[in-house]
């Protein structure tokens, strides 16, 4: 195993996803050190030896089963109780997402976010990656916003749908660290066969993430006939295609009536997706502060540790 400055190969690969979920203040056990690591070719045991040995030279600290890069259990104390209430949450975005599956042309539904993570607390919302049938995203996703606009209030805590794709494109297209862990810790909700397919399709995920496996929820029900979803999609049909079309164009003028300014025109575009087989509506641009963010972490500790930098 090379050695350099007391610092091997696999120890830097190890540290990489405490790096990551340190961002979230969310230390991790061994087997997601394992399977948040960049390479293959090790085995678990070795990462825990691994974990050990940095544990050790004081790199990282361990409280029960959990490690982090501060000597504090504050974060600890606030994982476990996020993975309690995660665990109640569950069964409440298990029954929402059944509800959202009856609305027409929704094919399948998966919780994302920090449910997906297994971390619920006061400020986490129930967000929601939802797959439609094709040429209908936006219709499906109107009747969605309406709906929790109209009768929820506007509430984002049990009901955020805030990706879309569409049946026939289910690979990803921004592929990166934060697009793969947000697609790996995926939980199909309702129609599992959806979320295998969609998970075959992205083939670029063992590139980020080689150990990932998909994830299982035992709960989920199996998808039904509906015959008043069949109705509506059956009355929507002759006009689908224009009302899409009109949806689209309806939603892109009002995000950049808000949201264009905070903008440049290429983050704009990949923060506010607007294409008729994806939706994407991130507005504070989330994915781009992850991966500046880690990015400077990898290279603090690489400095520190006379380690190279590059991601």
């Amino acid at each position: 195993m090379q050695v350099i400055n007391n610092f091997t190969a696999l120890s830097e690969q190890v540290i990489k996803p405490l790096l990551y979920f340190d961002m979230f203040n969310y230390p991790l056990n061994s087997r997601e050190v394992f399977n948040y690591l960049r390479i293959n070719g090790t085995t678990q045991k070795e990462v825990e030896r691994c974990l050990e040995d940095l544990e050790e030279r004081k790199h990282i600290f361990r409280f029960g089963d959990l490690y982090c890069l501060h000597a504090d259990e504050k974060n600890i104390k606030r994982r476990i109780k996020g993975n309690h209430e995660a665990a109640k949450w569950l069964k409440v975005a298990r029954k929402q997402a059944q509800f959202i599956g009856r609305f027409p042309f929704v094919r399948a539904v998966m919780a994302s976010g920090s449910l997906s993570k297994g971390y619920m607390d006061e400020n986490s919302d129930l967000d929601f990656f939802i797959v439609t049938a094709p040429n209908r995203l936006w219709i499906a996703r109107t009747l969605l916003v309406l709906y929790k606009r109209v009768f929820l209030f506007n509430s984002h805590k049990r009901f955020c749908v805030n990706y879309f794709v569409d049946s026939q494109h289910l690979e990803i297209e921004e592929k990166n660290l934060f697009t793969a862990t947000e697609l790996a810790t995926l939980i199909p909700l309702y129609n599992r066969e959806c979320y295998d397919f969609m998970i075959a399709s992205n083939h670029w995920l063992r590139e980020f993430l080689p150990n990932c496996r998909k994830q299982h929820n035992e709960a989920m029900d199996q998808v039904s006939s509906d015959s008043m979803k069949a109705f509506f999609e059956f009355l929507l049909n002759p006009f689908s295609r224009t009302f899409d079309k009109f949806f689209m164009k309806m939603t892109l003028r009002r995000w950049k009536r808000l949201y264009q300014k905070k903008f440049d025109k290429k983050d704009f575009a990949i923060a506010f997706k607007t294409l008729p087989h994806v939706s994407k509506n991130h507005p504070n641009n989330y994915q781009k502060k992850i991966l500046d963010l880690y990015q400077l972490k990898v290279n603090e500790y690489g400095r520190r540790f006379g380690r190279g930098t590059d991601e």
